[in-house]
């Protein structure tokens, strides 16, 4: 006969599970975590609140993409291709747009080396269809703008382009006179211009200024973009006989004045530099 010899505590644990019929099984262990993938984020377009439109492409851009865009969506539209290269802005809305974009990143100036062939041929095409837009056309859409009240901050900018672009203030008084700049409202050029009108303009705003001042004389201009731009306004009669002894006092002390702050920016534009922003980039 076997004896076995077994301490209390054993035979507690023996006569428990006798009892119960059974050794319990251990619990199930938990089931493994299963590892989700990092989903794949597709780059969202930088578009315009207002239409929902891109404002960058990177392929070459159609007429269908500018068909129908104010002034101040193919303005975004084109500058959102040198801001993607780090281009600073002078005027004060387009820098405050820019800055609100997460993927800007300022640079201290322009490094237009950095541009793909692609943006090259979209910033010509952009430019070539902003130019070409008839004077009807903008007519059309200030009398849309107007119709609507013109009331918001964008509608004002939308204001002051159409302005520019036909060559006489036609925003009523949605903008305070104190507020516009001459190339905005010419009247302005009749009186002694202030440094605070000129604050807010780039070497390109000021060149289109300084020759304005000639323009409202008729003088006929050799570099191809300024005579474009001053023939599309209503007020310029060119006249081949244009002098500078018909400048005013007033005339030349504004001429001046622009100089001095072309030279605040580093000098005045050449031309080569002006057809070069305009998309001309095999210019000399």
């Amino acid at each position: 006969m076997v004896l076995l010899r077994l301490s209390g505590a054993v035979l507690g644990v023996v006569l428990v599970l006798a009892c119960a019929g059974s050794v319990p099984e251990p619990p199930a262990p938990a089931p493994a975590a299963v590892a989700t993938p990092t989903p794949v984020v597709e780059a969202v377009p930088i578009v315009a609140a207002a239409s929902e439109r891109p404002l960058y492409y990177d392929r070459e851009i159609t007429p269908a993409d500018l068909e129908g865009r104010s002034l101040r969506e193919l303005s975004l539209l084109r500058n959102t291709i040198f801001a993607r290269v780090g281009n600073p802005f002078v005027k004060p809305w387009l820098n405050e747009y820019f800055r609100a974009q997460p993927w800007y990143v300022p640079g201290e100036k322009q490094d237009l080396s950095r541009l793909t062939e692609v943006d090259r041929r979209n910033v010509t095409i952009i430019a070539a269809h902003d130019r070409a837009i008839p004077r009807s056309a903008l007519q059309a859409k200030l009398s849309a703008l107007l119709g609507r009240g013109a009331t918001s901050k964008e509608d004002k900018i939308e204001l002051r382009l159409l302005s520019e672009a036909l060559g006489e203030w036609s925003g009523g008084d949605t903008v305070a006179v104190a507020d516009r700049n001459p190339l905005e409202d010419p009247a302005l050029l009749d009186g002694q211009l202030v440094v605070g009108q000129m604050d807010e303009m780039s070497r390109r705003d000021l060149r289109l200024l300084r020759n304005s001042i000639y323009a409202r004389h008729g003088r006929p201009f050799k570099s191809p973009l300024l005579q474009q731009y001053f023939s599309e306004k209503a007020w310029y009669q060119l006249n081949d006989a244009f002098t500078e002894a018909m400048l005013t006092e007033v005339d030349k002390r504004n001429i001046k004045l622009v100089q001095s702050m072309e030279d605040r920016l580093g000098g005045p534009m050449k031309e080569w530099e002006a057809q070069r922003e305009e998309g001309w980039f095999d210019g000399a």
